[in-house]
């Protein structure tokens, strides 16, 4: 890769598509918005998670086992579902608009959450669970999709974000001796306040599950999300953000594709030879290897493009 398109992929823009200018956009200015948002998701995503088999047993009516597996999959799709985030972030959205769609979707799973715990139609009859006595009626049916539907809804909210909030925090800074340590800065108060929400989960909103159940601690996540929301909109003005790139799987794609088209010719032993493109050069200590050479028949010219 050469010094051009390095620094091309390296130019950030404004909300509106511009240049940034360098005392106007980024900085910790703009990177405290992002530290708000990872405390508060961290702090939600926290409270489900460590309340959640308690829930799924004592209020749903799911065997221990199975509530086990419902807690652990949650989770396990939480993380999953990041590679999807960075994926849409990287190649069409950018870290905001990844951020905010996904922040709309979390919101939604935390509300529909917020409504089954409230109305006594969309759950079982209440019974006690600690009896072992197999009265309890399990959730299912409609009861047993709402309750999926607005987990997975989390999960897909929570997936796509975490890859984009620490990123987009450090996007805010640039290259310079001065923003290495500011973005040293950053990161350990990124994992304060990670620490922080976790703390707060683990704590307060813990102790008000074991005093006054789930319904409050469901009620207490969906109000704070729209300020959340709006604050992330409102440091829209000052971030500084990385246009995405388009897919990775494209340029592989067309490696692959032309490197089939053109396999029954013959591939020179000397790249530079005339015919030939010459091999991309590569940044670092990357080298053309002869490991799978067959792909090199991609950079072949064929009649049309010689003559062109």
């Amino acid at each position: 890769m050469d010094m051009e398109s390095s620094a091309a992929q390296e130019v950030s823009v404004d909300w509106r598509g511009r240049p940034c200018a360098p005392g106007r956009h980024g900085g910790m200015r703009a990177a405290v918005f992002v530290l708000g948002i990872q405390a508060f998701e961290i702090m939600a995503i926290a409270a489900v998670g460590n309340n959640l088999i308690t829930y799924v047993f004592g209020e749903m009516h799911f065997p221990l086992s199975e509530a086990a597996n419902v807690v652990t999959n949650f989770v396990g799709t939480i993380f999953l579902l990041s590679l999807i985030g960075g994926f849409l972030s990287d190649s069409y959205l950018g870290c905001f608009w990844t951020m905010l769609t996904f922040g709309f979707v979390e919101l939604s799973g935390f509300i529909l959450l917020s409504v089954q715990a409230h109305l006594p139609q969309l759950k079982p009859p209440p019974c006690n669970m600690a009896s072992m006595d197999g009265s309890c009626e399990q959730a299912k049916g409609f009861k047993s999709s709402i309750f999926f539907v607005a987990l997975y809804l989390v999960a897909l909210g929570s997936g796509c974000l975490k890859p984009n909030m620490i990123a987009h925090g450090a996007d805010q800074f640039s290259g310079g001796a001065d923003n290495a340590k500011r973005l040293s800065t950053y990161f350990n108060s990124a994992y304060f306040s990670f620490c922080l929400g976790e703390l707060f989960a683990l704590t307060a909103l813990s102790g008000c599950r074991r005093t006054t159940g789930w319904t409050s601690v469901s009620a207490s996540l969906p109000p704070p999300w729209p300020p959340w929301l709006v604050g992330l909109v409102s440091g829209a003005a000052f971030y500084r953000n990385k246009p995405p790139q388009g897919s990775i799987f494209t340029p592989i794609a067309r490696v692959f594709v032309a490197a089939f088209s053109k396999r029954k010719q013959i591939c020179p032993s000397n790249p530079a030879d005339a015919g030939v493109y010459e091999p991309a050069r590569l940044a670092g200590n990357f080298r053309h290897g002869n490991k799978f050479r067959f792909l090199d028949k991609a950079c072949i010219r064929d009649a049309a493009q010689q003559g062109g």
